[in-house]
């Protein structure tokens, strides 16, 4: 196995890759997540994987059974409530980043918000926008928001994860709010910061939501049975 840093053990690439897969939808349709088949996979014992899985279990994305690991199902009820938390969580991070948010902290935003704007390929958008809301909480540097942030945004992800469709594939308004959001912590406007991460946000949730929804109906009813959004 080929870890991502050379400094980390088996059990922390393991973990970093599959939690990753997780936040991704990787294993939404598929059968538990068996130690040997993981352990085939990686290249290494079974006691690594092991661990790496109990880690996401503590972390609420698992569930352990007879046949394995699965992926804890949440209600909507309960996802909506996990992205509650984590847009007020994540306002009051922008409203610090306003504040507290060095040259290089605006740099690395400034930089990550022009490679969004330019690039037409929709998960590599999101998976720089992931990146551009990481370097915000970050900005903020306050590590108790953070630790809090990185678990909520991990239990939504996993929960609620993007399924791409055509109409997802459209970021002239996810552009927009965040350059008005990178504007804000230019301009060290922590009360803007503050409304328009929630308003981003907001619509974030919405979005999921929706797919979460559609998504259950679809595996309970057949696609044929769930009208696709236009």
């Amino acid at each position: 196995m080929t870890a991502e840093d050379p400094r980390m053990s088996a059990r922390d690439a393991i973990y970093t890759a599959l939690r990753r897969r997780l936040m991704s939808g990787h294993y939404r349709d598929t059968g538990p997540l068996a130690p040997s088949a993981l352990s085939e996979e990686f290249g290494v014992s079974r006691t690594p994987v092991r661990e790496a899985l109990a880690l996401l279990e503590r972390d609420g994305l698992l569930e352990s059974g007879t046949r394995g690991f699965t992926v804890r199902r949440r209600s909507v009820e309960e996802t909506l409530e996990i992205f509650e938390v984590r847009a007020i969580l994540d306002s009051a991070a922008a409203a610090a980043a306003a504040l507290q948010r060095s040259s290089i902290d605006l740099a690395k935003l400034e930089e990550l918000q022009r490679r969004a704007v330019a690039e037409t390929r929709p998960e590599i958008v999101r998976a720089l926008y992931n990146q551009w809301h990481d370097c915000i909480r970050a900005a903020a540097h306050n590590r108790t928001i953070l630790g809090l942030l990185n678990s909520l945004d991990a239990q939504a992800k996993s929960s609620a994860p993007w399924r791409t469709a055509p109409a997802a594939t459209d970021f002239t308004q996810s552009h927009a709010e965040h350059e008005r959001i990178l504007q804000a912590i230019r301009g060290y406007d922590a009360e803007n910061a503050r409304t328009e991460m929630l308003t981003h946000l907001g619509r974030d949730r919405d979005v999921r939501i929706r797919q979460m929804v559609a998504h259950s109906l679809e595996l309970e009813h057949g696609s044929e049975a769930v009208p696709q959004r236009p």
